[in-house]
């Protein structure tokens, strides 16, 4: 998985090493560098004694190339190359059923660092010294770790059921042969400045950018356990957004995302285009629509929104994580799944199936974006599924056990927090063993909206996911939540319909109380489905240009029909519009 973040360095001078053999290849000079340093940490101490040894060691290295351009209205903004090595040094000390993982401060270091420069060239000694100066980082890191982490448990009652820290799995071995892919810099330039130019044309849009990225890189993982990993690890994504005021003051945003784990896998030209004009267009049409009004009644999500809702609704809460150990006194601020406890209970009607299957490469002939070969762990993805016949099944998992599940299901995909690395989704295959033509279902919305005495019913075409609104909208939007559960992203296009079957655009939107258990009352689902890919990145909502790390992730799902969603209008307050008109004759 390509990871965004330049990992953390070292402190040097009181680690001893024993040494310790592994045959793995003795391919390039990464991989011998890699093999010769974790030889020699097998049996790390700490110089004077001490009880807490690692009993886990992993090195985990990516090197990559990337490019990068930036356009506005036609002209570059930014533009930018880099090749760089990624370092993720991982020691644990203490043993599989208790080590120095999951603490509210687990990985925290106070000492001085040295490794915070990796060598970009092939030299083998400067590799091996970047090694060990970052094992000895990780080591003392986690010596502190367990220090807080026993403190911690000798101030407060032990919790009722123990869970091991980390599971164990088979070791792999898997060298792939790398043939390095060319960044065409001047064509992808050329045609991200010509996509930009795509808003000139519209003066309702005040701010615009359109971004490409390509990152061609490989992956080396070594592990004490044996596992021995080198795979092509890349990612390629353009993403536009656009943005305009309507008279009133209200801010409306819009936002277009396609990305490819290779890079040159990104769509035609024409494509791309269609993409941005469309982002433009809705932005126009969005200046031109009257103000939504609170309201509570039947809604239907086309295809591709209800795909943008279930990324949220299942594939946030799939995902458990272990509460923290906190400091005795001191609350940890933390938010489990909403579906943490329903294990075996119904959270879908019984027509639902839902797989997540990162082995799958394309669906109905388009590519998809969740392919994986492995996990950030090392451990083989495959295919799991989590709900059948509308039933929770199990959750995606990491190396770090859960209630209710037995060990990693090869789905770790995000950094994680405490000392864990985080589980997600990555093709997220919906599938209805009923459906219904999604005409019908608007037909059927337009009949309960009438029987409800409801002067219209509400369809959902387009939801702002990836959240586009920057952080500012991210604390509204958890801050209306009040908490209770993770707020869903809100509606970019929703209409009214009436009982003459016309739609009416409307603004300014979002939902009320949208938790998982809207999903047990779902009325019927569309024969018709879409494909919708994003960039999962650790941020909330996946916000756009946040997180860490970048997990191309898809989902696949049919449209849904609910007999009672909640919309509000938020009460803010609204900037004035620009006091001078814009040269181009906008507004």
């Amino acid at each position: 998985m390509i990871k965004r973040v330049l990992a953390g360095a070292a402190c040097l001078g009181c680690v001893a090493f024993l040494g310790w053999s592994q045959n793995a290849p003795d391919d390039d000079v990464i991989m011998r560098a890699m093999r010769d340093e974790l030889d020699r940490s097998r049996q790390l101490r700490v110089v004077g004694g001490g009880d807490d040894v690692p009993y886990f060691i992993s090195y985990q290295v990516t090197d990559a190339e990337e490019f990068q351009v930036s356009a506005s209205m036609g002209a570059v903004v930014g533009q930018g190359r880099n090749k760089y090595r990624v370092p993720d040094i991982e020691v644990r000390v203490g043993s599989y059923d208790f080590d120095h993982t999951g603490h509210v401060y687990s990985g925290a270091y106070s000492g001085s660092r040295y490794d915070r420069s990796w060598p970009l060239d092939d030299n083998y000694p400067n590799l091996r010294e970047a090694l060990w100066l970052s094992t000895d980082r990780a080591y003392k890191a986690a010596l502190e770790s367990m220090a807080r982490k026993r403190a911690a448990l000798n101030s407060m009652n032990a919790p009722a059921e123990k869970l091991a820290d980390f599971s164990r799995v088979e070791p792999v071995k898997s060298v792939a042969r790398i043939i390095r892919k060319k960044i065409d810099e001047n064509i992808w330039t050329a045609r991200t400045i010509k996509l930009s130019a795509i808003f000139n044309g519209y003066p309702e849009v005040i701010s615009s950018e359109v971004n490409y990225r390509a990152i061609e890189g490989v992956t080396y993982l070594m592990n004490n356990e044996g596992t021995v990993l080198r795979y092509p690890d890349s990612v390629a994504t353009i993403e536009g957004t656009a943005e305009g005021q309507a008279r009133d003051g209200m801010i409306l945003r819009d936002f277009a995302g396609f990305q490819q784990p290779e890079i040159d896998l990104l769509p035609a030209e024409g494509e791309l285009t269609k993409g941005l004009t469309a982002v433009a267009q809705e932005i126009q049409a969005l200046l031109k629509a009257p103000v939504g009004e609170g309201f509570s009644g039947p809604t239907l999500f086309e295809p591709r929104a209800a795909a943008q809702l279930l990324a949220q609704l299942i594939g946030d809460n799939v995902v458990v994580e272990r509460k923290p150990l906190g400091e005795p006194g001191r609350p940890v601020n933390f938010q489990p799944s909403e579906l943490e406890s329903k294990l075996g209970s119904r959270i879908l009607p019984e027509y639902f199936n839902i797989v997540d299957d990162p082995t799958q490469t394309a669906w109905n002939g388009q590519l998809l974006a969740g392919h994986d070969l492995f996990d950030l762990e090392g451990v083989p993805d495959k295919p799991v599924a989590l709900v059948e016949k509308g039933i929770l099944k199990t959750f995606l998992t990491t190396r770090q056990p859960v209630k209710g599940t037995a060990g990693s299901n090869g789905h770790a995909r995000l950094s994680g927090q405490y000392g864990a690395r985080g589980a997600a989704i990555s093709n997220l295959m919906v599938s209805v063993t009923e459906s219904t033509p999604l005409a019908d279902l608007k037909k059927k919305l337009i009949d309960m909206a009438k029987e409800r005495g409801k002067p219209y019913g509400m369809l959902v075409r387009k939801l702002d996911y990836p959240y586009s609104g920057g952080q500012s909208g991210v604390r509204s939007l958890y801050s209306s939540a009040g908490g209770s559960s993770r707020p869903v992203s809100p509606p970019l296009l929703v209409y009214r319909v009436y009982p003459d079957g016309r739609e009416e655009l409307v603004r300014g939107l979002r939902f009320r109380g949208f938790s998982t258990r809207a999903l047990r009352d779902v009325l019927g689902a569309s024969k018709e489905t879409a494909l919708f890919d994003f960039v999962n990145n650790s941020a909330p909502m996946a916000m756009v240009d946040a997180g860490g790390y970048m997990a191309p992730t898809a989902v696949v799902a049919p449209g849904l029909l609910f007999e009672e969603i909640e919309f509000e209008r938020p009460q803010e307050q609204l900037p004035k519009p620009p006091l001078v008109p814009a040269p181009t004759g906008g507004q």
